[in-house]
């Protein structure tokens, strides 16, 4: 953002001043700066830092914990990209697009990737959703590799690193899920909790500023500054979709419209609305309010349901039926809802 743009709006209380941040890893400097997983000021990012610069040193696998949409896949690329075996491949599995037989011989086939990922990183964005036998392959893969580190006897270590992600508490897996339970237990010292938007509202316009300018590059549009009071209300706005849900919101925003400082007035109505005392004078479009809401709701239950219909219907106390219904609706005004 351009500083002339940055003091003719007044966001200077929003945006503090920040040093440029730059990671030693495999004799290059990389930008953190660049990467939203760790723009803002809070306690947790700053922590997040310091755990990438530790974690990229070694080779030991590495649990993140945390909900959805909080960037888990590009915090596991840092750790790679900033740790000596940086020109290995990296490869990101999505365990949800693949069934168990697909997912077994992807990872322990004759061709698979334990075998042909040497000194690379292999990210699975789901700990927990993996098949309990692959659970168990890993968790033997795991326990194996600890002991030729520890022996001292064996041959230099060629095989891949390891980085999981999931969002369950370990405690809520400990009856229906041993292996899981045990594997995020043993990985608890490489472990990091992501802290939801929620819970971290200083960090919103470090964000929204970076993603509001790297979608209007995108998009070929030209700068959109943010307003002060736009800001306060995207900051106080509990972002259940977390970043993946506030990128989503802005980029539906800058799309729509020119070049100009983005005021409260352009922003969603479930936001501009999401804590009012009272009714503006000027009345609202209260249909228009709900259908705002309704269709955020709608939105945020395929995403945490990967997109599942059916999954997402029973969050949302509907029919299958009624929900289809709905989205139909919404795609007839020219609202489609994306996951």
């Amino acid at each position: 953002m351009a500083k002339e743009l940055v003091d003719q709006i007044g966001a200077r209380p929003f945006l503090q001043p920040r040093q440029a941040l730059t990671l030693i890893g495999g004799g290059r400097n990389i930008n953190l700066k660049e990467y939203e997983c760790l723009a803002g000021v809070s306690v947790n990012v700053s922590s997040l830092k310091d755990f990438i610069s530790v974690q990229a040193a070694r080779q030991t696998p590495v649990l993140l914990t945390g909900e959805n949409g909080l960037r888990q896949e590009q915090v596991a690329r840092l750790i790679h990209q900033a740790g000596p075996n940086w020109a290995q491949p990296f490869f990101a599995v999505n365990t949800h697009t693949l069934d168990n037989d697909s997912l077994d011989s992807l990872m322990f086939g004759p061709r698979g990737m334990m075998e042909n990922s040497e000194r690379g990183t292999i990210y699975i964005n789901d700990l927990t959703g993996l098949p309990v036998l692959l659970q168990q392959r890993f968790a033997t893969f795991i326990e194996e590799q600890r002991w030729r580190m520890s022996s001292g006897r064996s041959q230099p270590n060629t095989a891949p690193r390891l980085i999981f992600s999931t969002k369950c508490d370990a405690s809520e897996l400990k009856a229906d899920n041993r292996i899981a339970y045990s594997m995020i237990e043993f990985l608890r010292p490489m472990s990091f909790e992501i802290e939801p938007l929620r819970n971290r509202s200083e960090d919103i316009p470090y964000l929204a500023t970076h993603l509001a300018e790297r979608i209007a590059s995108r998009l070929n549009k030209g700068l959109h500054v943010i307003s002060p009071p736009a800001m306060k209300m995207l900051s106080d706005y509990i972002w259940e979709g977390n970043i993946d849900e506030l990128e989503a919101t802005l980029e539906s925003v800058i799309a729509s419209t020119s070049p100009h400082q983005i005021d409260e007035a352009r922003l969603p109505a479930r936001i501009r609305y999401f804590t009012f005392k009272s009714i503006p004078s000027s009345g609202i479009d209260l249909p228009d309010m709900v259908d705002d809401f309704e269709r955020s709701l709608i939105e945020t239950a395929l995403r945490q349901t990967h997109g599942n219909q059916t999954k997402a219907s029973i969050l949302l106390g509907l029919r299958v039926q009624t929900l289809n219904m709905k989205l139909k609706r919404f795609t007839e005004l020219g609202k489609e809802i994306k996951v």
